[in-house]
């Protein structure tokens, strides 16, 4: 039924719920498992031009999201690892629901699965959730976990 299975994974508790039941489907159905954790950049390059004096240093974002990502995968590969399921990582930087729609989209996965509720749960609530917006944009089937 499944056969490529896309994780988005913020490390929160819903997204090692949802790492739990990828790792579940992809023994089940054999599937390959892949985890994508994409750091949100918090503001744009429009919002930086309105913002006389703001600059952002492109090192420091980088470091900052290495490290931001390198704990994630960190975090959820321990769930994969102790269900003993392969995966492969795929970081990037971004939008994060634009970004997971396109990461499956581009690479062919027949499901997405991620948590409910993320990290930023106050910005998800004023402007719509991850989940919410991948799960009405997604080419494949979502598996939203609470």
């Amino acid at each position: 039924m499944y056969s490529k299975i896309l994780l988005a994974s913020d490390g929160s508790e819903t997204a090692l719920r949802a790492a739990a039941t990828a790792a579940e489907l992809a023994r089940r159905f054999d599937a390959s498992l892949t985890v994508l954790h994409v750091f949100a950049i918090p503001l744009t390059p429009v919002s930086l031009a309105a913002t006389p004096g703001a600059e952002v240093d492109p090192l420091l974002l980088e470091r900052m999201a290495g490290e931001v990502q390198d704990a994630v995968a960190r975090r959820t590969g321990r769930v994969l690892e102790e269900a003993g399921v392969p995966y492969a990582t795929r970081q990037e930087i971004g939008h994060p629901a634009e970004t997971i729609v396109r990461v499956a989209q581009q690479e062919g996965f027949d499901l997405v699965v991620l948590g409910s509720r993320g990290l930023s749960e106050i910005r998800s609530f004023l402007l719509g959730s991850v989940s919410d917006k991948v799960s009405h944009h997604a080419p494949c089937p979502v598996l939203i976990v609470k």
